[in-house]
């Protein structure tokens, strides 16, 4: 008996979605850089816009290209435009760690130490300098349990010809107080 009963409800499942699937019209998908999707039918993608009609709709509209982070089509082929404008990342992750040298943006955490970056020196110029330091010293805020790094000192060295170096000082806070 039970395998009748789980043998009619395969039969009964199966002819249910084939008869959704022959309704359901193939569509491009649309995922904004909010993360949101949109099911549409793409008419065009020019420059500056997409153009596009809404599922069941025959009204044309238009989107800004700079709001669409991809468009999936519905043969598969994928067409990137713009970052997505929120990444999720790990609480741990040396990316979170703001760095500032405003000190109302510290107000209210907990002062865990001072910490330091020193730039690569495969650093090409001063602005990959600057970015290396910075990252350093954010991987060294994380690793003290830190999430802001108010910046106390910084120095540019090298130039013209020279390596560029650059050194970042700052005092690491949190949110918890240090042990």
């Amino acid at each position: 008996m039970r395998q009748f009963i789980l043998a009619l409800l395969i039969v009964f499942t199966s002819t249910t979605f084939a008869a959704y699937a022959k309704d359901v019209v193939p569509a491009d998908t649309i995922m904004l850089i909010s993360g949101r999707k949109v099911a549409v039918n793409v008419q065009g993608v020019t420059a500056t816009s997409i153009t596009y009609m809404s599922l069941g709709e025959s009204e044309i509209k238009d989107i800004d290209r700079k709001q669409v982070h991809r468009i999936i089509y519905r043969n598969g082929r994928v067409e990137s435009f713009n970052d997505l404008a929120v990444m999720m990342v790990d609480e741990g992750d040396w990316k979170t760690v703001i760095l500032t040298d405003n000190l109302e943006d510290v107000e209210g955490l907990f002062a865990l130490g001072e910490a330091d970056g020193k730039s690569s020196p495969q650093s090409r110029n001063a602005r990959a300098a600057q970015r290396s330091a910075d990252i350093r010293l954010k991987k060294r805020a994380v690793n003290m349990g830190g999430i802001v790094v108010y910046i106390t000192h910084r120095e540019s060295k090298g130039g013209y010809g020279e390596t560029p170096t650059h050194l970042v000082k700052g005092i690491v806070y949190g949110f918890e107080p240090p042990e």
